[in-house]
């Protein structure tokens, strides 16, 4: 058999640096095309988180009455307490998205790629896990949100939300997938 170009196998090289070894994306299970990405809160919160999620809940319940509160995508039928919030997450490292609300969320990870064809671009795409999208209406704003070969920050990725419950995320929480892909460099004319 004769092997042509389109037969290739196509290899990108993904080189991270991670906030802490515990945000590098990875596979929720064998040979899932996504890698799960998590969302990155270094600082412990000034205040009392208590007080400032429950005025948020009022404010929220008065606008979308039959509305609930969520933990990483869980409804909580319970009165929020510390406790159940220490449950999530120990330090109490959390961010809020209220309904409409947008938010760009640091991953813990910068991520350097490369491919081994000079006539392609790798890229990494930012999508919607699917659980929170359907279930909850919380989805990335740009999706499918572009990271290219030569992006040199930590990567942060963009959130809205479309439902009218509130959603608290933890330190560590799943919020969004990444895929890498080759891409072909376009031949421009004019």
């Amino acid at each position: 058999m004769v092997e042509n170009d389109s037969e290739r196998n196509c290899v990108i090289s993904v080189e991270y640096v991670l906030a802490e070894p515990e945000f590098r994306p990875h596979r929720a299970v064998d040979r899932a095309a996504a890698l799960d990405v998590k969302a990155y809160l270094p600082a412990a919160p000034t205040g009392d988180v208590l007080e400032s999620v429950k005025a948020m809940q009022a404010e929220v319940l008065r606008k979308y009455p039959a509305g609930s509160i969520y933990i990483n995508g869980q409804q909580i039928a319970a009165e929020l307490t510390v406790e159940i919030l220490q449950q999530y997450e120990p330090q109490l490292r959390f961010f809020t998205l209220a309904p409409g609300e947008q938010k760009i969320v640091n991953a813990g990870f910068k991520v350097g790629l490369s491919t081994d064809d000079p006539d392609k671009i790798a890229t990494m795409l930012v999508c919607p896990r699917s659980g929170l999208a359907c279930k909850n209406a919380i989805t990335v704003i740009n999706a499918p949100g572009i990271v290219d070969e030569h992006y040199p920050d930590w990567v942060g990725i963009g959130l809205v939300n479309h439902g009218g419950d509130l959603h608290l995320f933890s330190h560590g929480a799943r919020i969004a997938q990444v895929m890498f892909l080759e891409v072909c460099v376009a031949q421009e004319r004019v």
